[in-house]
C-alpha cells in the first residue's frame, strides 16, 4: 500500500522517486534494445503548406489563424512547404538516418467536408508517394490519423462536443486503414488529446478556442477505442499492424515529499494530465477515481470496450515541463 493514494490509485511520482541512482541512470551506460527504433516525426497543418490547394478542405487551425488569434497574425498558410516538396524532404531525412518517420494526414486534405462523400485523389496521392518515397528509403512510416487539425465543415456541426463525429473519425480512419495499411504498420488515433481538450475546449487558446474540456475528451476516448476495435477486428490479421495513442505529460513532484497534502496534490496533477487518458485505455477502462466527480460516466459497457484499446504506449514529455507542486487552500499552485 505504501506505493497508492487514499483511494487505492498507484502514486505516479512515488514509484519513480524509489528507484535508486544506480536504476535511474543505468540507460546511460547501457545499449538500446533489439528493435528500437530511432526516428524523427512532424505534423501536417506545422510543415505542409498548400492550405487550400488541390481541393483540400479548411481546418480549425487555417481558420484559427486566418481571423487572427495566431501571434502576429501568422499563418500556416506554406508553412515548410512539404506538399511540394516530398522528394526533397525524404532525402533530408535519409540525411538523419533515422528508422522511422512519423507524420500526420492532414484529415481535411483528403475529406474536404470531414466525410467520405467527397474524397480528395490529389490528397491521397501525396501521403500514397511519401509513404512509398520512406519505404524505399528503407524508413518505416508510422502514420497519426488527428494531430489537431479538424476539418472546419465538422467544427461547424459541434467538433468534438458532438458525439456523431465518433462515425464520421471511423469512417476517416477506416480510409485510411484500407489506403495505406498495406504499407504502414504503426498507427496512431490521436497526438497529444489532453491538448486538444484542455487548450482547445478548456482554455480556448488553440481552435476552436470554445470551454467543454470533460466531454471532447470523453468522445475523444470512445473515437479512438472505436478505431482500434476497427483495425483489429477489420485489418490486423492481413496488415499485421499496431495502433495505439500519443499522450503527453508535465512531470510533478511534491515540493515537500513529507506533506502529505503536497503528495496528494502532485498525484493530482499526474492523474489529471497523464491518468485522464491512460487510466481509461490501460488500466480499467474508466478514469482514474480522483477525477471521477469532474468527468462524464462510462457504462460498464463502455469500460470494457475502451480497456486495453493500444497497442503500444507512446509518451511526449517536453524538457522544461517539470513542477514542484504544493496544496494550499484546495489548489495546485506551481512553483
Amino acid at each position: 500500500q505504501r506505493n497508492k493514494c487514499s483511494t487505492g490509485e498507484p502514486r505516479f511520482w512515488e514509484m519513480f522517486a524509489k528507484q535508486s541512482e544506480l536504476e535511474r541512470d543505468s540507460f546511460l551506460q547501457d545499449v538500446f534494445p533489439s528493435g528500437f527504433l530511432w526516428g524523427t516525426s512532424t505534423g501536417a497543418f506545422n510543415i505542409e503548406g498548400a492550405w487550400a490547394e488541390d481541393g483540400k478542405g479548411e481546418s480549425i487551425w487555417d481558420q484559427f489563424g486566418h481571423t487572427g488569434h495566431v501571434y502576429m497574425n501568422q499563418t500556416a498558410d506554406v508553412a515548410c512547404d512539404s506538399y511540394y516538396k516530398t522528394s526533397f524532404d525524404v532525402y533530408l531525412l535519409r540525411g538523419l538516418h533515422p528508422q522511422m518517420y512519423k507524420f500526420s494526414v492532414s484529415w481535411p486534405r483528403i475529406f474536404p467536408d470531414g466525410t467520405n462523400k467527397t474524397i480528395n485523389s490529389k490528397g491521397v496521392d501525396y501521403y500514397s508517394e511519401l509513404i512509398n518515397r520512406l519505404l524505399d528509403s528503407n524508413i518505416e512510416p508510422m502514420v497519426t490519423l488527428f494531430h489537431w487539425d479538424l476539418p472546419q465543415a465538422l467544427q461547424a456541426l459541434g467538433g468534438w462536443q458532438n458525439e456523431s463525429i465518433i462515425d464520421t473519425f471511423v469512417n476517416y480512419a477506416d480510409f485510411c486503414f484500407s489506403t495505406f495499411g498495406d504499407r504502414v504498420k504503426f498507427w496512431v488515433t490521436f497526438h497529444e488529446p489532453w491538448v486538444i481538450s484542455y487548450a482547445g475546449y478548456g482554455t480556448g487558446e488553440h481552435p476552436p478556442g470554445i470551454t467543454d474540456p470533460g466531454v471532447v475528451a470523453h468522445t475523444i476516448l470512445k473515437a479512438h477505442a472505436k478505431v482500434w476495435h476497427v483495425y483489429n477486428d477489420k485489418y490486423r490479421s492481413q496488415q499485421l499492424g499496431k495502433v495505439g495513442l500519443v499522450l503527453n505529460s508535465d512531470w510533478a513532484e511534491p515540493k515537500t515529499p513529507t506533506n502529505p497534502e503536497d503528495v496528494r496534490a502532485s498525484e493530482r496533477y499526474l492523474q489529471f494530465m497523464l491518468g485522464w487518458f491512460a487510466h481509461p485505455v490501460f488500466v480499467n477502462g474508466d478514469y482514474p477515481d480522483i477525477l471521477k466527480s469532474q468527468l462524464p460516466l462510462f457504462t460498464e459497457e463502455e469500460k470494457s470496450w475502451v480497456k486495453g484499446t493500444a497497442d503500444f504506449f507512446e509518451f511526449i514529455k517536453y524538457a522544461v515541463s517539470n513542477r514542484l507542486v504544493i496544496r494550499i487552500q484546495h489548489l495546485i499552485f506551481l512553483i
